[in-house]
């Protein structure tokens, strides 16, 4: 349930109701754990526990000093807490029966088909100041909806190893492609390359050339996707800045439509003039980077976006709490600095009124420095985690890591990472490393060096059943 309302809006309710029932079924299995001598695994890694504990407690005591206790202790619920919960959760779930896991994986395909039909049909509505007519109303925001989507494809991704399921994983990650796509979000094609660059990397020399082929030729079309990503967002405003439709009176002819250029009211351009300005050739750029920046609409796009001069101000707010920042929580830093926006960047960009469009920038300014460090941390002990099935589960340990770097990298530029979408993060962090867990307990390998257990009849006999689960 968590899997589909989290890919969806106004479905608040619905998403709390399923966290309590989650939280209460993971308290009871994790007293039952420490209650019973289990050879299999009851917990994730000690390390990784430390790190998200030292994490938890750091956000939650910044409520301590916090410009908005109260807003605190509530973003620490959503973005801390629940998430964490639902991560046990998961790796729970990622050590259960495979037909378990299979009607998981059929959410996520379902719930990515039906965003994904969404997206085509009401493409026209997707940009976030339309009405959201129909079923619309539970589209979430374009950002949300494009991370939520980049984060699905590493699952896909392993289900599409899988012959069993290999129609459904490469169906799901088109589906993905297809969601991200219609939000015209140019980072998304950015965190999509990096992505399936973790995922399709060769492991043999023998690969390398045909890998790189295809890796080239995947940089070829992201770039032509941001190019016309970058075309679509500046059509609209550079066509309503030259000219807008004047309606006619009745003495009009009827079908005549004049269009009149803006400009100011004491300067008259005449139909001529108006004629001779819009043949007259705009200069050719000079260089060749200007050209392809011309050809794209990347200079429209540079020239127009805001985010420079936000990370510009929200940056220079950080030496006023450097260690320990204003208190945990994604509104906090534009709830204490909000008064301090310059106007011009308002009339830019209202957008900077909420956040600082850059996930380690916001955390700097709500915990600081020893904040930052905890984070980077925490996310560094996640990814070891990954890092060290590389061998025996090499189809986990790619989709791990390409669930990290395409987050980070989606997340440089804005800061989704926060209620549902955190919660789906870590959701599938859970998942993925329950089912490392799996194939851990099952080759009967250490918790330390991930070694597998000698070829004995009881090691070839598990060996023959990890082919059932991957």
């Amino acid at each position: 349930m968590l899997l589909f309302v989290g890919m969806f809006d106004h479905m608040t309710a619905i998403k709390y109701i399923g966290i309590g029932v989650l939280i209460a079924i993971v308290a009871s299995f994790a007293i039952k754990s420490l209650l019973t001598n289990s050879t299999d695994r009851a917990f994730p890694a000690s390390s990784l526990l430390i790190a998200l504990g030292i994490w938890s407690l750091w956000t939650l005591t910044s409520a301590t000093w916090s410009v908005n206790p109260d807003a605190t202790l509530h973003a620490w619920l959503d973005e801390v807490a629940y998430p964490l919960a639902a991560f046990y959760a998961f790796w729970i779930v990622g050590q259960s029966p495979l037909k378990q896991q299979r009607l998981l994986q059929n959410v996520a395909w379902a719930t990515s088909l039906i965003l994904a039909v969404m997206s085509v049909v009401y493409f026209h509505y997707l940009d976030p100041g339309a009405a959201k007519p129909g079923l619309m109303h539970f589209y979430a925001r374009v950002g949300h909806s494009s991370t939520i989507a980049l984060m699905a494809i590493p699952l896909f991704a392993t289900m599409a190893a899988k012959t069993e399921t290999k129609i459904r994983g490469l169906t799901g990650v088109l589906f993905c492609v297809v969601i991200g796509g219609a939000t015209l979000n140019r980072f998304f094609w950015i965190a999509l390359a990096l992505v399936a660059v973790v995922l399709l990397w060769p492991r043999s020399s023998r690969e390398r050339v045909r890998a790189w082929t295809a890796l080239g030729a995947l940089l070829v079309v992201t770039l032509v996707a941001v190019g016309f990503s970058n075309k679509l967002r500046v059509m609209g405003p550079a066509f309503s800045s030259v000219a807008a439709p004047v309606v006619q009176g009745s003495s009009t002819p009827p079908g005549i439509l004049r269009v009149v250029a803006r400009a100011p009211d004491t300067l008259e351009i005449t139909d001529p003039q108006l004629a001779a300005m819009e043949s007259a050739p705009a200069p050719w750029p000079a260089t060749l980077i200007e050209r392809l920046r011309v050809f794209s609409g990347m200079n429209r796009a540079m020239s127009s976006d805001a985010r420079p001069r936000i990370w510009a101000f929200y940056g220079s707010q950080v030496t006023k709490h450097p260690w320990i920042g204003i208190g945990f929580g994604k509104p906090l830093p534009s709830l204490a600095y909000a008064s301090l926006i310059p106007d011009d960047l308002v009339k830019l960009d209202g957008n900077v009124r909420t956040h600082a469009h850059n996930l380690f920038l916001n955390t700097l300014l709500q915990v600081g420095v020893v904040g930052l460090i905890l984070q980077l941390a925490a996310l560094g002990c996640l990814a070891y985690q990954f890092f060290a099935v590389r061998l025996i589960y090499p189809q986990v340990y790619r989709a791990g890591i390409a669930l990290i770097l395409g987050m980070l990298a989606k997340n440089l530029t804005d800061d989704f990472m926060w209620q549902s979408t955190m919660l789906m993060f870590w959701s599938y962090c859970g998942l993925l490393l329950g089912q490392s867990a799996l194939r851990l307990n099952t080759l009967g390998a250490t918790a330390g060096g991930y070694r597998a257990a000698p070829h004995s009849a009881d090691a070839k006999r598990a060996e023959r059943e990890l082919e059932t689960v991957g």
